[in-house]
């Protein structure tokens, strides 16, 4: 009988949506195969994935889990100076280590009532399941078998990584706690604290526009291609490597849709961000979140399915499509003093638009604070509805539910936004 719900992969995507659909009395079984570069990576979740944690029910855990702070970034950007950004107000977020990170998380999913089995995922697993989560991360299992996953057009990411001991500290660090960033000419590097005197160093690099130092061994290949992050050599200078390097793709892809009858691609699964727009973390963790209330809904309220699947698919797509911007803003700062194919091609990357208003930039519009400091500033205001201004239903995240709510709608911004608790972006 498919009773349950079937989640591919134990990742973080995987283990918090587990997690939570558990905790919600589903049957769920995962089934995960362990191992993969990706889990020995250094990752960086940011203080305001705090309310997020705390919704999933994991941030007791992580904050007893001794975790290393992560209190701001310091950064060398396109021959700048240093920018040294804390996160100010004794804000914190973690720095984790992957493989530590998702098991913790595994733990949780166990403790809430999932399964995990390890092994491969068969035809019958999926066609005995209720729902079907795609959580595989890159392998996309579900996202490839059904030709879903859009490869990305644009330049091609490799990352390289490796982890180096100093025993005398990191010369030219402001603070042992924070993320570094530096770019250069082809490429750009950054660092995060993984433990006491270790941090991870990992270069981003384009096989078609880097100019690696090719034909020898991974290690020499590494030494020289983080060689050309100059202001990391006076913390190199007296630390050793003490493991890698290794490589893991961090490319850009995403996905024809997200979801439809049956199933869900979850975080990884769906699309993978470009790393120049950091909290690829952050967005498996929200991409979980959403994920398993839409599977939830779709279960419990089978005449809201439609409803629930198409908003996590819009979703999807909005973090995904602001993502985009963000690195190609970044990649814009750097090309404007660096002309190199490296930085001018993502710059160039484009990615298709709907023509809608963007809730952030609107936000952020100065015309529009303009008019809300004007109201603020009124004793008194009278307000009447333009012609093209309608109330109608639109889909909205309720505790563990998408329910249609009333939203006010305009022929720009038709779908009113996406009403999503907590902020997930």
């Amino acid at each position: 009988m498919n009773d349950h719900i079937l989640i591919i992969g134990a990742g973080p995507a995987g283990a918090v949506a587990a997690k939570l659909l558990a905790t919600w009395g589903h049957q769920v079984v995962v089934i995960h195969r362990p191992g993969g570069e990706q889990e020995r990576l250094g990752e960086s979740i940011p203080p305001s994935a705090s309310k997020l944690l705390a919704e999933i029910g994991a941030m007791d855990a992580i904050a007893g889990a001794g975790f290393l702070p992560w209190r701001g970034n310091t950064v060398w950007w396109a021959d700048g100076p240093a920018r040294v950004e804390s996160f100010g107000d004794s804000a914190s977020g973690y720095q984790v280590v992957r493989r530590d990170f998702d098991e913790l998380l595994r733990r949780l999913a166990v403790s809430a009532g999932a399964e995990i089995r390890q092994g491969r995922v068969t035809d019958a697993d999926i066609a005995n399941a209720a729902i079907v989560i795609d959580a595989s991360g890159r392998a996309g299992v579900l996202a490839r078998r059904r030709e879903l996953r859009v490869e990305g057009t644009g330049p091609r990411t490799i990352a390289v990584a490796g982890t180096w001991r100093s025993a005398g500290g990191w010369p030219g660090v402001h603070d042992d706690s924070h993320t570094l960033v530096a770019s250069y000419t082809d490429g750009w590097a950054w660092s995060v604290p993984v433990g006491r005197q270790l941090r991870q160093f990992s270069v981003m690099v384009d096989p078609a526009r880097t100019s690696l130092a090719r034909g020898g061994a991974s290690r020499e290949v590494y030494l020289a291609e983080i060689a050309k992050a100059q202001p990391f050599a006076p913390m190199l200078a007296h630390a050793d490597l003490v493991e890698g390097p290794w490589g893991a793709d961090a490319s850009v892809y995403s996905a024809q849709r997200y979801s439809g009858p049956g199933f869900l691609l979850v975080g990884d699964a769906g699309s993978a961000i470009d790393p120049l727009s950091s909290f690829g973390v952050k967005k498996a963790l929200a991409s979980a979140w959403l994920g398993a209330i839409a599977a939830h809904t779709a279960l419990v309220r089978p005449a809201m399915a439609d409803q629930a699947l198409a908003f996590f698919d819009r979703r999807e797509r909005d973090v995904f499509a602001a993502a985009q911007r963000q690195a190609a803003r970044f990649a814009t700062d750097a090309a404007a003093r660096v002309a190199h194919p490296y930085w001018t091609a993502r710059a160039e990357s484009s990615i298709d638009d709907d023509g809608e208003l963007d809730a952030n930039d609107l936000v952020a519009d100065a015309g529009v604070q303009k008019a809300f400091a004007d109201l603020r500033a009124r004793s008194s205001v009278s307000l009447t509805r333009g012609r093209d201004v309608n109330v109608e239903p639109r889909a909205a995240v309720r505790g563990h539910e998408i329910v249609l709510e009333p939203h006010i709608v305009t022929p720009a911004w038709p779908r009113a936004g996406p009403r999503c608790r907590p902020s997930c972006c």
